[in-house]
C-alpha cells in the first residue's frame, strides 16, 4: 500500500495531500464566485437577454481556471504546459487562424444581443435567405429561427448581423393590414365600401385607431380606398388594425370569408376571367363533300 501511495503522490507536484487540498479548495472558491458574479448580474442586468453572452463567457473564464489549476499540480503535465507557453506564439496564430470565423460570430452575437435588432420570441422575416419565423435562441454563435413549417433554420450571426431583417413583431401598438378586393364596374361602389367597412369594425380581432377627433367627425374604423382601374373591375383596399402579425392575419382571412359572404347576399360582383369556347359543327359539311362524289359516279 505504500509503495502505490507513494506512486500517485509522486503524480502530483506538491503531494496529493497537499494538490487535493487545493484543487478543493480552488473549486469551492470558484463556486462561490460564480455565485456572487451571479447575484451582481441579475441586479444589473434585468433583461434576460444580455445575461446570456456575460454568463457564457464568465463560465468558460472559471472552468479554464480550475482546469488550468488542476494541470499544474499534475508533474506530468508540467511538460506539456511548458512547451504550450514556448510554442504559445505560432499556437496562438494557429488558433486565432482557425477560429477566425467563430470570433466573428462571438461578437456579431455580441453586438446582437446589445444593441437588440431582434430578440428571443421576435417573428422576423430574413428577407434575402427567405426565411420567416419565431426566434427561439441566440447564442454567441448563431440564431435558431423556428419557422411557420415548424423548422428549426440556424443561422451563423456573421450573417443576422449583415442581413436585411424585418422585425415584423416589433409593433409598438399596432399593426396595420391591407385588404385588397376587386369589384365589378357595374356594382354600387359605395354599397361594397360600406360592407367591408362594417364587417372590418365588427370583427373582435379589428382594433380602433381613430383619435378622438376622427370618432367625433365619425370617421369609419376601416378605410377603404379606390387605388386602381383593371381591365376587369375596381381595386379597393381596406386597412385594418391588429395587435400584432399574427392576429393580422387572422383578421384578414375571416374578413375575406365575411366580406364574400355579404357580396354574394347583395349581388355585388367580385369579377374573375370568363371563357367564352365556340365548338364548329362539320358533320353538315362533311355530308355535302359524300354527296358531290355519289353524284359524280
Amino acid at each position: 500500500m505504500e509503495k502505490i501511495y507513494e506512486q500517485i503522490d509522486s503524480l502530483f507536484v506538491n503531494g496529493l495531500i497537499n494538490s487535493a487540498i487545493s484543487i478543493l479548495v480552488l473549486i469551492v472558491v470558484a463556486v462561490i464566485v460564480n455565485k456572487i458574479i451571479n447575484k451582481i448580474m441579475k441586479k444589473k442586468i434585468t433583461d434576460p437577454l444580455k445575461l446570456v453572452f456575460p454568463m457564457r463567457v464568465k463560465k468558460v473564464i472559471l472552468v479554464t481556471i480550475v482546469l488550468a489549476t488542476i494541470m499544474s499540480e499534475i508533474t506530468s503535465m508540467q511538460s506539456i504546459i511548458r512547451a504550450l507557453i514556448a510554442s504559445g506564439g505560432i499556437l496562438a496564430v494557429v488558433v486565432g487562424l482557425a477560429s477566425q470565423e467563430a470570433a466573428s460570430n462571438m461578437i456579431n452575437g455580441f453586438m446582437i444581443i446589445t444593441y437588440k435588432p431582434y430578440k428571443i420570441g421576435d417573428f422576423v422575416n430574413v428577407q434575402e435567405y427567405n426565411v420567416k419565423g419565431t426566434v427561439i435562441d441566440i447564442s454567441m454563435r448563431h440564431s435558431i429561427i423556428e419557422t411557420i413549417e415548424r423548422t428549426q433554420v440556424i443561422i451563423p450571426n456573421t450573417i443576422m448581423n449583415k442581413a436585411i431583417i424585418e422585425n415584423i413583431s416589433n409593433v409598438k401598438a399596432q399593426k396595420a393590414n391591407h385588404l385588397f378586393i376587386e369589384v365589378s364596374y357595374e356594382c354600387d361602389l359605395q354599397r361594397a365600401i360600406a360592407i367591408i367597412q362594417e364587417e372590418g369594425a365588427k370583427h373582435p380581432l379589428c382594433l380602433d385607431g381613430r383619435t378622438k377627433a376622427q370618432k367625433k367627425k365619425h370617421e369609419p374604423t376601416v378605410n377603404v380606398h379606390c387605388v386602381e382601374f383593371n381591365e376587369s373591375g375596381i381595386q379597393l383596399r381596406a386597412t385594418v388594425l391588429s395587435k400584432d402579425n399574427i392576429s393580422g392575419f387572422q383578421l384578414l382571412s375571416d374578413l375575406r370569408l365575411s366580406i364574400k359572404a355579404r357580396f354574394d347576399e347583395e349581388g355585388i360582383e367580385i369579377p374573375y376571367p370568363h371563357r367564352v369556347f365556340i365548338m364548329e359543327n362539320n358533320n353538315q359539311s362533311t355530308n355535302e363533300k359524300d354527296g358531290e362524289e355519289k353524284t359524280g359516279d
